[in-house]
C-alpha cells in the first residue's frame, strides 16, 4: 500500500499538471481572441468569469466572513502586482510564439532571488548570484541576435510579466500567513473587473461586441475566465496536497507542453537556438529553486 505521503504527493503533482494544462489553454485562447479584442477586453472577461466560482469557494469554505481580509497592504501589492503580471503576460502572448513566450516565462524564479535581496534584505551567496547571471546568458541566447522574427516589443512585455509576477508572489507567501487563498484570489479578480473594464470602456474597446457575426467569440470569452478559476483552484490545491521541493521541477513541463501547442496550432518553428537558451533559463532556475528549498 502506498504511504499517505506518496498518495498526497500524486494528487499535488496532478493538480498541478492540472493548472499548467490550463494556462496553457489560456494562452492560447488569448491568441485566437487577440484578432478581434482588445487586451483589456480579453483581461475583463478573464477577471469577470473567474470570479463566480471564486465566490462559490469561498463561501463554502469561509461562510460569512469570506471577504474578510486581515493585511491590506499586503493585498493591495499583492493586487497590484498581479494584475500587471497577467497582463504582461497575456501581451507576450499576442506578440510571441506561445512556445518562446512559455520558456521566458520561466525566468520568475531568477528574478524572484534578486527581488529577495532589495524586498527582504536576504543574503545572495555567489553561487546563487552566479545561477541568476547564467539565467540571463540564457534569455540573451533565446533573443539574440535581433532578427524580424523576434518581436522585441513581446520579449519585453515576456520579461516584465516573469519580474512582476515574482514581486507578486513574494508578497503572496506574505499575504498567505494571514489570509486565505480565496478570499485574496476575490479582491484581486474583483479589483481586475473595474480596472480593465473602466480603461476598455474608456478606449471604446466594448463596441467590438456589437459588431459580433456569431456568438462564439463571446462564448470563448466567458470561457477564459472559467477556467482561469480552475487554474488558480489546481494551483492552490497543488500546494496543499504536497511540498514546494515536490513541485518546483514539475513546472518546467510547460515548456515542452507550450512548444508542443505551438507546433501543433500555431504553426510554431523550433530552432536549436532556442532549445540550447531554454536549456540554460532551466538549469539556472532549477539550481536556484534546489538551493532555496534546500535553505528550508
Amino acid at each position: 500500500m502506498p504511504s499517505i505521503n506518496q498518495s498526497n504527493n500524486k494528487m499535488g503533482a496532478l493538480y498541478l499538471l492540472g493548472q499548467i494544462a490550463m494556462s496553457l489553454l489560456l494562452a492560447s485562447m488569448v491568441k485566437l481572441l487577440q484578432p478581434d479584442f482588445s487586451l483589456f477586453l480579453i483581461l475583463f472577461f478573464r477577471y469577470l468569469f473567474c470570479l463566480p466560482l471564486l465566490v462559490a469557494y469561498a463561501i463554502y469554505t469561509r461562510g460569512a466572513k469570506f471577504l474578510s481580509i486581515t493585511n491590506i497592504r499586503g493585498l493591495a501589492l499583492r493586487t497590484g502586482f498581479g494584475m500587471l503580471g497577467l497582463s504582461m503576460w497575456f501581451a507576450s502572448i499576442i506578440y510571441l510564439d506561445i512556445s518562446l513566450a512559455t520558456a521566458l516565462s520561466q525566468t520568475m524564479p531568477i528574478f524572484i532571488t534578486g527581488l529577495s535581496v532589495l524586498i527582504a534584505g536576504e543574503k545572495v551567496g555567489l553561487k546563487n548570484f552566479g545561477s541568476v547571471l547564467v539565467g540571463f546568458v540564457g534569455v540573451a541566447v533565446l533573443i539574440l541576435p535581433f532578427t524580424p522574427t523576434v518581436n522585441l516589443l513581446g520579449v519585453f512585455y515576456a520579461l516584465l510579466g516573469a519580474f512582476f509576477s515574482a514581486l507578486m508572489f513574494v508578497y503572496l507567501r506574505v499575504l498567505g500567513r494571514t489570509d486565505p487563498s480565496a478570499s485574496t484570489a476575490i479582491w484581486y479578480n474583483t479589483t481586475g473587473v473595474v480596472v480593465a473594464g473602466l480603461i476598455a470602456f474608456g478606449l471604446d474597446d466594448f463596441s467590438a461586441i456589437s459588431t459580433l457575426t456569431t456568438l462564439a467569440p463571446l462564448y470563448l470569452l466567458m470561457a477564459l475566465g472559467v477556467f482561469a478559476s480552475f487554474q488558480q483552484f489546481f494551483l492552490a490545491q497543488s500546494h496543499m496536497y504536497a511540498q514546494a521541493s515536490i513541485l518546483a521541477p514539475l513546472h518546467f513541463l510547460a515548456i515542452p507542453l507550450g512548444i508542443g501547442i505551438g507546433i501543433a496550432f500555431f504553426d510554431e518553428s523550433i530552432t536549436l537556438k532556442f532549445l540550447m537558451g531554454t536549456a540554460i533559463i532551466i538549469a539556472s532556475t532549477y539550481y536556484i529553486l534546489r538551493r532555496d528549498q534546500a535553505k528550508h
